[in-house]
């Protein structure tokens, strides 16, 4: 039970910078925009960052065939995941808590969460299962909340920071190729600031969301049971068909699949003028709540996996 114990340590971390920028929003020393500018920061620099950093030099062969295994577990998990949501959520006014169960804050969370918990070997697999969300997030999640296919453009994913990252990254690491030591220590400073920037940001999202009358709506608990319960139940479900040979790949997917809801949901909300309010409001609940279910849902897997 290591595993729940550094959890518990991380999440109790990460509540505390999380509430610094929640204070910091209520006292005025950041705005609405400035909260925005932490989270283009996240986005464009230090997430990217974190991804080229993970994989400078340090991919296996071994990694390889364990990569295209959980990329293949992604898909799966992915597919089952939407049609649960559909068959769950039929509502067209239940669209948001579709999105909240299918799309978790993987480079938000995930990536600096994963590597804190589970060491630098388990952003190789965590950085798939960005890539596997952000075609998603981009493609079906996108038209999820816009209602318009139009919106779906491919050309976004060929320049989505986090992609580029990705190829950059395995590049580096097929290839051996290591940056000068001057810009590798810049790149790996930037990824340290990730932690940092994502939970200030979700603090000031906490802070900007009505919680008050949020927490006056029923679908408001649907979306953050969809998220931390149903979502985490699903992928622990198809977990157990995987082997435990395949430990760090399961560790990874549960882990990545109990974080909070994807950060995009509350900026996709705001574009397409689709409550926004509530989008921000289950992000900040979301994350909030996660720092409870998270420990709880890796320790029962620890327990079932070690039956």
């Amino acid at each position: 039970m290591t595993i729940v114990r550094v959890i518990f340590g991380q999440t109790a971390i990460m509540f505390l910078i999380m509430l610094v920028g929640f204070l910091c929003f209520r006292v005025g020393l950041v705005d609405e925009s400035g909260s925005q500018q932490i989270s283009n920061i996240v986005i464009y620099i230090s997430n990217p960052a974190l991804l080229l950093n993970s994989f400078i030099g340090k991919l296996k062969a071994s990694q390889l065939i364990d990569g295209l295994y959980a990329l293949i577990i992604l898909t799966v998990m992915m597919l089952i995941t939407i049609a649960m949501a559909k068959l769950i959520f039929r509502k067209p006014e239940q669209m948001l808590i579709r999105f909240a169960l299918i799309f978790a804050n993987l480079g938000f969370i995930g990536l600096p969460l994963s590597k804190a918990v589970l060491g630098d070997g388990s952003i190789f697999y965590m950085s798939i299962f960005v890539g596997v969300s952000n075609f998603s997030l981009w493609t079906y999640g996108i038209y999820m909340i816009s209602g318009d296919k139009r919106t779906i453009q491919l050309k976004r994913l060929a320049v989505n920071p986090a992609i580029l990252a990705l190829v950059f990254g395995l590049l580096f690491a097929l290839t051996g190729i290591q940056l000068p030591r001057i810009l590798g220590t810049a790149v790996s400073d930037l990824a340290n600031m990730n932690l940092p920037l994502v939970m200030i940001a979700m603090g000031c999202y906490l802070a900007e969301g009505d919680i008050r009358g949020a927490l006056k709506s029923k679908a408001l608990y649907q979306a953050v049971g969809a998220r931390l319960i149903i979502a985490p139940l699903i992928v622990l479900v198809i977990l157990q068909f995987v082997p435990n040979q395949f430990m760090m790949v399961k560790e990874v997917v549960l882990l990545g699949q109990a974080t909070p809801v994807a950060a995009l949901m509350a900026i996709f909300s705001n574009t397409f003028h689709k409550n926004s309010i509530f989008s921000t409001t289950v992000v900040g609940l979301t994350t909030l709540f996660s720092l409870i279910t998270i420990p709880l849902f890796m320790g029962l897997a620890q327990w079932l996996w070690h039956l």
